[in-house]
């Protein structure tokens, strides 16, 4: 018996194996919690730049299309939107969004205001990692003209 303890304790056949299988799972929640944080970061990105392409629409088409908020201004707005993201439904549902104010400097003015609200969820659920859970990611852009 004692023979035979000893010969199991000194084999090191599949030492690699027990290795692998205590190392993987922690490797894997680190690549994927990885890959959920460069996706997040990539998808904020995303909704800052369609809300900047079409708060610059509003401002470049504010002479012509968009002198006051048409339906042909939103429109445009949200295709400027979708070109930004290159994405042709971005702007589906409630996801862009425009209005058009005065401004509330003395010098008055027009004032548009474009925000993006875009819905994150990660690969991984919240219960491995807190940081990274579902949520809606927005950015909103407020120019003055004129």
């Amino acid at each position: 018996m004692t023979r035979t303890l000893l010969r199991l304790f000194v084999c090191t056949k599949a030492s690699a194996a027990v290795e692998a299988a205590i190392f993987l799972p922690v490797f894997l929640v680190f690549t994927f919690g990885v890959a959920d944080l460069g996706a997040g970061m990539f998808t904020r990105m995303t909704v800052n730049a369609a809300a900047q392409s079409g708060a610059a629409y509003a401002v470049i088409s504010s002479s012509s299309t968009c002198a006051s908020m048409s339906a042909a201004c939103l429109s445009g707005i949200e295709q400027a939107m979708d070109d930004a993201t290159g994405n042709s439904s971005f702007c589906t549902g409630a996801v862009c969004s425009a209005s058009f104010t005065s401004c509330a400097d003395p010098d008055g003015g027009i004032c548009f205001t474009v925000s993006a609200n875009y819905p994150y969820t990660p690969i991984l659920p919240s219960a491995l990692y807190a940081w990274a859970q579902s949520s809606t990611l927005s950015s909103t852009v407020t120019v003055r003209v004129k």
